[in-house]
């Protein structure tokens, strides 16, 4: 996956996008971070994955957004934030590179999604 660059919305910021930032960056640290809520940046395309922002979750086409209604659920009902988003989908990632042994990384994803995400 080649990925360019990084968006979020401009204005603002909160831990939400924050810490989806700290993830994205460790995994594509050639990226631009772009802050921004212009159509042209917040709409799906190749080399761009979209967090926080355009009121679409849609992992396939690297959007994770919560604001829409219905917003996206936990499987216990709980509604996920953007940050929670990127966790699921890029967590596991983020904890091999972090070197994390293999063996340990499912038991962190778990712990650290139930305790903090």
């Amino acid at each position: 996956m080649s990925i360019t660059h990084l968006v979020t919305h401009s204005g603002g910021f909160h831990a939400d996008e924050l810490l989806s930032s700290v993830i994205l960056t460790r995994l594509f640290p050639d990226a631009a971070l772009i802050r921004s809520r212009e159509a042209a940046w917040i709409t799906p395309g190749a080399g761009k994955v979209i967090y926080d922002v355009g009121s679409v979750y849609d992992a396939d086409a690297l959007i994770f957004d919560h604001h829409q209604r219905p917003n996206p659920l936990r499987g216990d009902g709980r509604p996920y934030s953007s940050f929670g988003l990127i966790w699921h989908h890029f967590g596991h990632e983020y904890l091999r590179a972090l070197a994390v042994p293999e063996a340990d990384i499912e038991t962190i994803h778990d712990n650290f999604d139930q305790s903090f995400v």
